[in-house]
């Protein structure tokens, strides 16, 4: 997405009427809109420390999203990436009538120790019982003595101990030191491919598309350290690096101390991508000796949209594992924390073998094929696919969704694989046909792959050719694959492969110019096509592309 494209450039306050949403369903929640205050109204019988804390908003689901009983009480929201003021975080504290004390965990940022270190003391001078805990836990920064380090993700661990503490009636002095003790114990760092979208602004810098930033902060700024884009596992291994590393005088994991895991979404990043890099965090940790015992990921504390990722290391001990673990209603806590038993995970795995029904190669009667010369079809066939992949998806970006070429490409690797073991003789075409439905159906997924499987386990079953013209034909001219496949195999059985070929390339070409009846690009506007003078259909291309490679065999051998 274009930085600065938003929906909400328009809304004067996009602050106040994000924190006002949270009323919907909550009759247990307060708002104070001219001091960005969203509270939670205690019970009749409660008597608690309260906890308050806040800052610049553009961090959702912080802090809002931890109100609820065993975690926040009181969140203070101040602009996007800007700091709320002393008289704003007062008002939080006067919100709610706190005989037990109040404790403020805040970020270690210049503007949140300003305003909520005055709104402190301000309010002891007024006989109320504050203490305040300041969260620097990012690992990245160093050397800057007067500053120090940065508050980041680490604060929603320290929220969730000092606020299951809290509910079970400690005093200040006891949640306080829950809270420091945790703050005390952590390690952040993070990385991102860009820079994040801020609303309202104007022009706006991105990355370059192969570069990305280790040490992002939460406030677009720019990270420590601008590297090439890395290989997936390299770059993982460079923010676990930085958390892992030793430093004199503070806390470092250690393989003698359990550790919570936290993999937080920066805000720009699918499921699917989370999910794999908390997988790879997992597996590169479990090999560094490190114990992980409790796990969480997902989106908790934000910079916006920003496309990255943070890691969060939080030491533990018997007393903040029982509070890392006690229930809470905050919305935005995970309804259950990951209990992680990395060497478990293997048993969890269940590999199947597909038995095969004939054999892989045989030398007896019938028409056979031979091993070298179809595995050189292949490989002429994977190699033609991925010189016109980039092609094939760019059409499909326009078209469809934009995987055309890399399923195509995934089908024709799973055929690869699925003919590894043919080693020299020869081959019977029912069985190769097999193979390559197996292929189809397994590696490529989505309609393409189904079209090609059904397609090719026809074949292997021999079903005849006027059936399958009868079935075929109603296809013809619906803006798919099987415009160019269907005239290919008519062509094939009376005039031989490369007049089929050339059939089935018109047939493509031809697709240029149809109206989409099925498939995704039956969603898109026609206009779509007609600024562009018409695309051709990428699935009628991949065919085209696969009978192609096998041109260049059917050519060297002839």
């Amino acid at each position: 997405m274009s930085l600065g494209k938003h929906f909400i450039n328009g809304v004067i306050d996009p602050v106040e009427r994000a924190l006002h949403s949270h009323l919907y369903g909550r009759l247990d929640l307060r708002f104070i809109p001219s001091s960005k205050v969203l509270y939670r109204q205690p019970k009749d019988d409660e008597s608690k420390v309260l906890l308050l804390s806040g800052g610049g908003s553009g961090h959702e689901p912080a802090y809002a999203g931890y109100l609820g009983d065993g975690m926040l009480d009181i969140a203070v929201a101040g602009n996007i990436f800007a700091s709320p003021s002393a008289s704003q975080v007062g008002a939080g504290l006067r919100a709610v009538d706190s005989p037990k004390g109040t404790l403020m965990l805040v970020k270690n940022y210049t503007g949140d120790k300003l305003n909520f270190g005055l709104a402190a003391e301000k309010a002891k001078a007024d006989g109320r019982l504050v203490n305040v805990v300041f969260i620097n836990e990012d690992v990245s920064v160093e050397g800057n003595s007067l500053v120090g380090q940065r508050g980041l993700s680490g604060i929603v661990f320290v929220l969730k101990i000092a606020g299951a503490l809290a509910a079970t009636g400690a005093d200040l002095s006891a949640v306080t030191q829950v809270a420091q003790k945790a703050a005390d114990q952590m390690a952040t760092a993070a990385a991102s491919l860009d820079r994040c979208s801020v609303p309202n602004r104007g022009k706006q810098e991105c990355l370059p598309f192969d570069e990305m930033e280790y040490g992002m902060g939460i406030h677009n700024e720019p990270g420590v350290t601008r590297e090439k884009l890395q290989a997936f596992e390299d770059t993982i291994q460079g923010v676990v690096a930085m958390v892992l590393k030793t430093r004199p005088g503070a806390w470092s994991p250690s393989a003698t101390q359990e550790i919570a895991l936290m993999v937080n979404n920066l805000g720009g990043l699918s499921v699917l991508e989370m999910s794999v890099i908390t997988d790879e965090v997992l597996h590169q940790l479990s090999r560094t000796g490190i114990h992980i015992s409790r796990c969480i990921s997902g989106t908790f504390l934000t910079s916006l949209d920003g496309p990255g990722f943070s890691i969060t290391l939080l030491g533990l001990d018997e007393e903040l594992k029982k509070h890392l673990d006690a229930p809470t209603s905050a919305a935005a806590w995970p309804k259950e924390i990951g209990l992680v038993d990395v060497t478990a995970v293997a048993s969890q795995v269940v590999l199947t073998a597909e038995k095969r029904t004939e054999p892989a190669t045989c030398n007896n009667s019938g028409t056979l094929l031979d091993v070298t010369t179809i595995k050189q079809t292949i490989a002429s066939i994977a190699t033609t696919t991925r010189e016109d992949e980039p092609l094939i998806t760019q059409y499909d970006t326009i078209a469809g969704d934009g995987d055309c070429g890399e399923t195509l490409i995934n089908g024709v690797n799973a055929f690869l694989e699925e003919t590894r073991d043919l080693n020299g003789g020869r081959i019977a075409p029912s069985e190769l046909f097999r193979r390559a439905a197996i292929a189809a159906e397994k590696g490529m997924g989505g309609t393409s792959g189904a079209i090609y499987a059904i397609f090719l386990n026809a074949a292997a079953n021999s079903l005849s050719s006027r059936e399958k013209a009868a079935t075929a034909t109603e296809s013809v001219g619906h803006r798919t694959l099987m415009d160019a496949l269907i005239p290919f195999v008519e062509v094939l059985s009376t005039s031989g492969f490369d007049a089929a070929r050339e059939e089935a390339k018109k047939g493509a070409d031809a697709t240029q110019k149809m109206a989409a009846a099925m498939g995704r690009a039956s969603y898109v506007g026609q206009d779509v096509f007609d600024e562009r003078g018409g695309i051709p259909d990428p699935g009628a291309l991949g065919v085209v592309s696969i009978l192609k490679g096998i041109s260049l065999v059917l050519g060297s051998n002839s």
